[in-house]
């Protein structure tokens, strides 16, 4: 009996110290896990936009940032552009393109430490970034762009940074692709025996409390069958934003294929109607 408890004690303590190790693993880890940039990766210049241009800005802390830039046609509004956590610019080319064709301008930020660029990124830093765009904007575009004419558009962890940037800045629409509520909600899908949100202090990525903030018309865009982040993310953070606002759901859509449902003509349509 008494080895029997003793296997007992010893089995629990294993367990524990392998559980322990896999949350520390993951602690060490975080960053490579939310921003799995690939250093040698480099961004092109953006072939296929439009009258699009890269040009440079410096951020706060002098790191210098890469944006894609493409003048509006008249007084058409400018999409600041934020991309998700995986590669480049490069692959948001058919996106931006699009809405390039369509007559709206283009500022799209490539995040440090992607595409081979300078810097290491972090929550603090991306929120930093996207507000360096947000009030450099009238000197990259050459003249005053009012913050009606002013898109924030972000995909994926690149919603999130729309989301907490809108939540400090006015604008005239903002439009949340393949959004999450937290990022450690969506972590803990992927991990549910991990105490993601305890593990991610510094990068939790609350766009719950962030789009309660938000003043100007949302569009939420996800698909039923997004692998990555369940449309229960996507529904919350919906139900929690203000009036006016829009879900466009894609029966079958996937987490990177809402395009090929049609979200980039609903996305078009949308800010149209907002005309």
């Amino acid at each position: 009996m008494r080895r029997l408890r003793s296997l007992a004690i010893w089995g629990c303590a294993s367990a524990f110290l392998i559980w322990a190790g896999i949350c520390l693993a993951f602690f060490l880890g975080r960053y490579s896990l939310i921003y799995p940039f690939d250093p040698t990766l480099s961004t092109p210049q953006p072939v296929g936009i439009p009258d699009a241009k890269s040009v440079q800005l410096a951020a706060a802390d002098g790191t210098p940032l890469t944006i894609w830039l493409a003048p509006p046609r008249g007084a058409r509004p400018v999409i600041l552009f934020f991309m998700g956590n995986a590669g480049n610019l490069a692959a948001n080319i058919p996106r931006l393109a699009e809405l390039a064709y369509s007559g709206f301008g283009i500022a799209a930020l490539n995040y440090r430490g992607a595409g081979g660029a300078p810097g290491y990124p972090s929550q603090t830093a991306l929120i930093n970034d996207a507000l360096t765009l947000y009030d450099g904007l009238d000197g990259l575009m050459g003249g005053a762009i009012p913050s009606g004419r002013r898109v924030i558009y972000g995909t994926s962890l690149g919603a999130a940074v729309a989301a907490q940037l809108a939540a400090r800045r006015q604008a005239g629409a903002v439009v949340l692709g393949a959004p999450f509520a937290r990022l450690c909600e969506a972590g803990q899908h992927h991990y549910p025996l991990i105490p993601v949100c305890l593990l991610l202090p510094d990068n939790r990525w609350d766009s719950l409390e962030a789009v309660r903030k938000i003043e100007a018309p949302v569009l939420i865009l996800h698909g039923t069958a997004d692998e990555v982040i369940p449309i229960s993310q996507a529904e919350k953070l919906f139900a929690a934003a203000n009036q006016p606002k829009t879900f466009l759901r894609y029966p079958g859509g996937r987490h990177s294929d809402l395009r090929l449902h049609g979200s980039g003509q609903d996305t078009i349509e949308w800010l149209e109607g907002l005309r």
